[in-house]
């Protein structure tokens, strides 16, 4: 399989072009984090708080998957076998299965079932089909894996409905699951290793999105009923807030020594998170925003 799978990866290497480049680095952007914050802040505050959640939550369940499988498989990415890889910063960890892939096949699919529109359902195996290409193409990823990314993204944003739903205690089910990727954090730490760092990520977030939505509910309960100026302006507040702290606190949080590294990864996107999504709808609140 790896044969062939190399043999497909050269042939997308050699039509490469400017044009064909530009194209499909736009395309993988979608499944890319920069992303997801922009569509959580339209979401969150443009539609619907709890649909936010619902998407936030079954998208870091998902990769958290995807970084356990990665970090067990250990396969290397193709550029370690002789393929070329345009923008190669977004190659990180190892290549089985794609993360691009399945970051957009579950955060669309999840939307398509959860209003369940068939169209939007339709549109996200088009453009997940889309980005699994655009990973092949710019030489992150072999196909298996971006198969396996698209079907582990769709099948997580289906079967999350479903339990996601079920559930009335929401809280108790973030820390079900918290707990339960606990022993993972632990067992990278011990053994650290810098493919690890996506999975610490994702830790942080978790934990900071859950202490977000305890103090949110508690403490500030941002009315979602208001302008749509208002709207838009919360929307812009918080997406450039989160872009700035983010690279603030990456500067901040830049170590040398790898296990410290990690632990800090989990803290700053804990910050991240808790700040955009607890401390800034209590902001927007006082503001009158």
């Amino acid at each position: 399989m790896l044969a062939s799978e190399l043999t497909f990866l050269k042939y997308l290497e050699s039509i490469r072009t400017e044009f064909l480049d530009t194209l499909f680095e736009g395309i993988t952007m979608l499944g890319e984090e920069t992303i997801i914050i922009v569509l959580m802040a339209v979401v969150y505050f443009m539609f619907s708080k709890d649909l936010a959640r619902k998407v936030f939550f079954i998208t870091v369940v998902s990769l958290s998957a995807n970084c356990l499988i990665k970090n067990f498989v250990k396969r290397p990415r193709p550029f370690t076998r002789g393929i070329s890889c345009v923008r190669p910063d977004t190659a990180t960890g190892y290549s089985f299965p794609s993360g691009h892939t399945q970051t957009f096949a579950t955060w669309s699919s999840t939307f398509g079932f959860c209003l369940k529109k068939r169209w939007m359902v339709a549109l996200s195996v088009i453009l997940t089909l889309l980005v699994a290409f655009s990973r092949m193409y710019l030489g992150a990823h072999y196909p298996t894996d971006v198969i396996t990314g698209a079907v582990l993204g769709m099948g997580f944003g289906y079967a999350g409905n479903i339990i996601y739903d079920k559930f009335q205690n929401k809280n108790k089910l973030y820390l079900t699951v918290l707990l339960l990727l606990t022993p993972f954090l632990v067992l990278f730490l011990i053994k650290p290793d810098a493919q690890y760092e996506d999975f610490f990520k994702l830790y942080g977030m978790f934990a900071g999105f859950i202490l977000s939505v305890v103090f949110e509910e508690r403490f500030v309960k941002l009315d979602s009923h208001t302008s749509i100026t208002k709207k838009i302006l919360r929307i812009i507040i918080c997406v450039v807030l989160a872009l700035i702290i983010k690279e603030v606190l990456k500067a901040l949080f830049t170590v040398q020594l790898l296990r410290l590294s990690l632990a800090l990864d989990a803290v700053r996107y804990f910050i991240l998170v808790f700040l955009i999504l607890g401390l800034c709808p209590l902001i927007l609140k006082k503001l009158k925003m």
